[in-house]
């Protein structure tokens, strides 16, 4: 390939890929989204696109980009401005697979949808003018074309082989043409693959969207999501140290206090609060999440709630909003939107102003407090004086993480005593534990101290005093019972599961790279599905 380089060319070369980057930027400035991430990545990106679509040799090839470009900017404008979150392979394959009525709900949103559609259409016109340049040019050899073929051919071999989830969650630091990038990957390199061929070793997840029967049990339902804490560290488990001191006495206190030990959804929190909260009790449910049929925030939605996910983890580190059922929460809070950098996590309790201003007196509430916990670094976000045990060891700073994890539970009980009027009930679980001890701390192994997780529940409202007293009849809950009660309190004829078996995410989420199968209080089997013509 003979490059031709003069002003012209350099102006197309330099110039273009910093309108796009300029443009992006913009495009989230004016449309309300999270901040772009990687300047200088991204107008990488661009540049290696226009670089491409200018030297290309054959037709097919520049309209295959100038294709990849415009689905990059407007599929991706479209898709967050319903869901707020960008598309991802499975999003693609529902899109054509149920196409009638993706079209029939985007009608009804035409009114905050064309602003976007026009905005990312200028951005593809402006990448076409890019062609009027190219007469001269001077392309005698395809080595261009030849180089982006390839570029996606590793793509789409990395993918099917990967067990990472790019392509699947929903970045919004990166452009659009980053995300889709890896989303185009994923879909032909792995998810159109698994479902042409039916490739999988495991079936698939389907439940039909339960169906409202009554009304709520209660107005407020809070649920306190915790990170990384283990129940093999809670005192109340046998633990030796006092780390949960005010949920111990409360579960000795209040008859109808629940306390047990739990099974985790997943060894991790990418697989775990995606099962969790979509209530999808085994491996291979991603259809199942996408559609949002048993996704708690929606069913709350559904039944008049307003929803709530206040988190004070990193707004970079959870892309997996996207399929947790972003689409569905009214009011997001990250510590992105209380000035901090979107790579910075913040004290739990500073999520508590912001919970006693919801006034719970007025309408429905499910309300999600999400908590840095006991994410490693351990302890970084508490001072000197809050760290309960003071050798400063690694097991001294995790240990008191749980200490003011138990705190903070004690903060939102006293408020919602004070100001529910009784109507609620409050929930604790984590998403996940971790193996702690003085010399050797770690996360995502089979050690039991990985999966079992505190679960807590309390209310003093008549109506769910059964439902809670009837979990108590197993030696360990799964995570799976305490979506589908929470769903069941919502008033939908959702059955809470059962405790005698479930399965534990080990890392992706389809399943084909293994999970563990438990059967009460057992211990956990390994499953690495095979198909059933292997032998």
């Amino acid at each position: 390939m003979k490059l031709t380089i003069n002003k012209k060319t350099l102006f197309v070369l330099l110039g273009y890929p910093l309108f796009f980057l300029l443009s992006e930027i913009a495009y989230r400035f004016l449309f309300d989204l999270p901040n772009l991430g990687k300047y200088l990545e991204t107008y990488a990106f661009f540049f290696a696109f226009v670089l491409l679509f200018y030297y290309a040799k054959w037709k097919i090839t520049r309209f295959v980009i100038f294709g990849f470009f415009a689905v990059s900017q407007i599929f991706n404008a479209v898709h967050w401005q319903v869901y707020q979150n960008f598309i991802n392979s499975t999003n693609y394959i529902l899109f054509f697979k149920e196409i009638t009525e993706v079209l029939h709900a985007g009608t009804s949103m035409l009114n905050i949808v064309i602003p976007v559609f026009l905005y990312a259409l200028f951005e593809t016109g402006i990448f076409w003018t890019i062609g009027l340049f190219r007469k001269k040019t001077s392309v005698n050899k395809p080595y261009g074309d030849l180089f982006f073929y390839l570029i996606f051919i590793y793509m789409f071999i990395r993918s099917f082989y990967s067990h990472q989830e790019f392509g699947l969650t929903s970045n919004p630091a990166y452009s659009r043409i980053k995300h889709n990038f890896f989303t185009i990957s994923h879909l032909f390199g792995k998810a159109l693959p698994y479902q042409l061929f039916d490739l999988s070793d495991v079936e698939k997840y389907h439940l039909r969207a339960p169906q409202v029967v009554d009304k709520p049990s209660v107005k407020n339902i809070v649920l306190i999501m915790g990170e990384s804490l283990t129940a093999t560290h809670v005192n109340a488990f046998g633990y030796e140290r006092e780390t949960m001191p005010f949920i111990t006495s409360l579960s000795q206190e209040k008859p109808h206090t629940l306390l047990k030990e739990s099974y985790s959804a997943g060894l991790m929190t990418a697989n775990s609060l995606p099962a969790f909260f979509n209530a999808v009790p085994r491996p291979n449910g991603l259809e199942q999440i996408m559609k949002g049929n048993t996704n708690l925030f929606r069913l709350a939605e559904m039944q008049g709630f307003d929803t709530y996910f206040y988190s004070s983890q990193p707004e970079r580190e959870m892309a997996i909003m996207s399929i947790m059922g972003k689409t569905w929460i009214s009011h997001q809070i990250m510590p992105t939107q209380l000035g901090y950098d979107p790579y910075q996590g913040m004290h739990d309790h500073q999520l508590i102003p912001l919970f006693e201003k919801i006034d719970l007196t007025k309408g429905n509430h499910f309300i999600v407090l999400h908590q840095r916990g006991s994410h490693s670094v351990y302890g970084e976000y508490l001072s000197d004086d809050e760290k309960k045990f003071k050798g400063n060891t690694i097991l001294d700073n995790y240990d008191s993480t749980i200490y003011n994890t138990d705190q903070f539970i004690e903060k939102v009980y006293h408020h919602l005593e004070k100001h529910s009027q009784g109507d609620y009930i409050l929930i604790y679980t984590s998403d996940h534990g971790q193996y702690v001890t003085n010399t050797v701390y770690n996360q995502g192994t089979m050690e039991e101290s990985q999966y079992l997780v505190p679960a807590f529940i309390y209310s003093s409202n008549k109506q769910v005093l059964d439902k809670i007293d009837s979990l108590k009849m197993c030696k360990r809950l799964f995570h799976q019972q305490l979506a589908t009660f929470i769903i069941n309190v919502m008033g939908f004829d959702m059955p809470i599961s059962t405790c005698q078996k479930g399965v534990i995410n080990s890392s992706v989420l389809t399943g084909d790279s293994g999970y563990l199968e438990v059967e009460m209080m057992q211990k956990p089997s390994l499953i690495l599905p095979q198909r059933a013509t292997d032998n």
